[in-house]
Formats: C-alpha cells, sequence, structure tokens
C-alpha cells in the first residue's frame, strides 16, 4: 500500500483528491437587493416600530413610533382662585359704580339731620301717683344750678324757684309737711341758724320726691310767719291721705304731719298730727 506523500494538497490522507468534497453553499442574494443597514433613530427616542406585515423598504426615512404620552404638569388652585378674586373685585366695582350712579334720587345734596336722643320715661311714683323724668329734680322741677355760697340767699333762692309750682300745683290741697324751722329755734338739742335749716332742706329733697321749700309768711294757712318750711309736693284731698304718705314712708308723727297750703282764708283747720 503506498502512502501518499506528505504535504501533497491532492490528497487528504484517504487517497481521495481534496476537490472532489462539496464546497459549503454561500447564500445567494440578487444583485441590488442587498439590504442596508438599519437606521438608528436619534438618540433619546424609540427604536422604530414596524408594523407587522410591513415590508421594511430601502432609504425609507426612518419616522418615531408613538410616544408615550407625557405627565402633564401638574397645577395648583391658584390660577382658579385668583380668576374668582378677579371676578369677584369686577363685580363690586360694578355695583359700586352703580349705586354711586342710581342709589339717591335726592338731587338737594341735604343731608339728614341727626335724631334727638329718647327723652327719659317718666315712672310712676309709688307714693301718690305723680310722675317724673329720669334726671329730674326730685323736686319735680329743672335742676336750679348750683346755689350761693351764703346760706341766707341759698334759702332764699330754693323758696323764689319753687313759688311757681307751688302756685300752679299745690295752692288749696293737703300734703305732707316735714319740718318748719325758723332761724334761732332751739329744738332737736340744737339751736338752728341759716345754714343747719339749709342742710336739713338739701337731705330731704334727695331723700323725698317732689320736695319744695316755702316761706310762712307768704301763705295765709300758717299761724307763724317767720318759718323756712319743707313740704312734698303730693297733693291729696284730705289730711287722712297725706297721713298715710306719711306713715307708708316711714316717718313717725313728729317728722311729718299733714298741712293744707293756702293764701286765703286762716290757718285754723290746715294742720293735722297722728
Amino acid at each position: 500500500m503506498s502512502v501518499p506523500p506528505q504535504g501533497d494538497p491532492q490528497h487528504n490522507g484517504w487517497n481521495q483528491p481534496q476537490s472532489h468534497w462539496p464546497a459549503a453553499q454561500q447564500p445567494q442574494h440578487p444583485q441590488g437587493h442587498w439590504p442596508t443597514p438599519q437606521q438608528q433613530p436619534p438618540a433619546g427616542y424609540p427604536p422604530y416600530a414596524q408594523q407587522p406585515g410591513q415590508p421594511y423598504t430601502a432609504g425609507q426615512p426612518y419616522t418615531a413610533g408613538p410616544q408615550p404620552a407625557q405627565q402633564r404638569r401638574q397645577r395648583g388652585p391658584w390660577p382658579v382662585l385668583l380668576g374668582i378674586v378677579l371676578v369677584l373685585a369686577l363685580g363690586g366695582g360694578l355695583g359700586w359704580g352703580a349705586l354711586q350712579l342710581f342709589g339717591s334720587n335726592d338731587d338737594s345734596g341735604a343731608t339728614a339731620a341727626p335724631s334727638a336722643p329718647p327723652s327719659a320715661a317718666p315712672t310712676e311714683d309709688p307714693t301718690g301717683g305723680e310722675t317724673r323724668g329720669q334726671g329730674d329734680d326730685p323736686t319735680g322741677e329743672a335742676s336750679d344750678g348750683a346755689l350761693p355760697d351764703d346760706p341766707a340767699e341759698a334759702l332764699r333762692q330754693r323758696i323764689d324757684s319753687d313759688a311757681s309750682a307751688v302756685a300752679a300745683d299745690i295752692e288749696g290741697s293737703w300734703v305732707p309737711q316735714l319740718s318748719s324751722k325758723k332761724v334761732g329755734l332751739e329744738a332737736e338739742g340744737r339751736t338752728w341758724d341759716e345754714q343747719a335749716i339749709l342742710d336739713e332742706h338739701e337731705q330731704l329733697r334727695e331723700e323725698h320726691p317732689r320736695v319744695k321749700l316755702l316761706w310762712s309768711g307768704d301763705y295765709a294757712s300758717f299761724k307763724g310767719k317767720d318759718f323756712y318750711v319743707t313740704i312734698v309736693g303730693i297733693t291729696f284731698d284730705d289730711p287722712d291721705q297725706a297721713l298715710a304718705w306719711c306713715g307708708s314712708h316711714g316717718l313717725d308723727a313728729d317728722s311729718c304731719y299733714a298741712k293744707k297750703i293756702s293764701t286765703t282764708g286762716g290757718h285754723e283747720g290746715t294742720t293735722k298730727t297722728r
């Protein structure tokens, strides 16, 4: 058996010519139909999405597939609130303008005068049905202002200021009498002068309603003609009613009795005590 020479390219060791082996077949492509490299999408875009069944055409420009929906930027409520504020401001301005233009039919330009404060309602006097307004002097008269420093002058001012009310409302009627003093009188453990008489009268004026001061010499119903007399200006038809008023106010027989005030007649029968 002959051995083929080493390195003979015509033998492969099996006494077969090497050219008799079938050569590997290469894929055949028609000329001009080689596919071109696929075009790459620009950076940041998704790869080209070829629709199923759609052939690729050479040289076809790249078309990006459908992009995912971008999440919208969330906006706060401020634009809506701002719109509401603008609408309200515009409406208020229009309303104010209409009010200025059509709100008043008075072209005179006059302004209404402020109303006067309400007057104090009269209150019923539990002592005799008389009434007086709040803020009035307990005597039933408006306050006469400050009294003079001289007690004699102050007593005279009181007598003069009360004289008109006595003449109009008390003349001829029975009233409660609270005090009767004259200068130099010794009573109640003291000697009375103008200052003491004035002090007592002012105190009684504060404690009881409608208190008046009389000079006994001006009235026929008084026996003594030089007394300062303090009375309550609540009138009654008979002396018993006046005495009942004294009792209802806790005044004893020495501090209060019934007296008729009159500028005519005499003093007989014009005084009644308990």
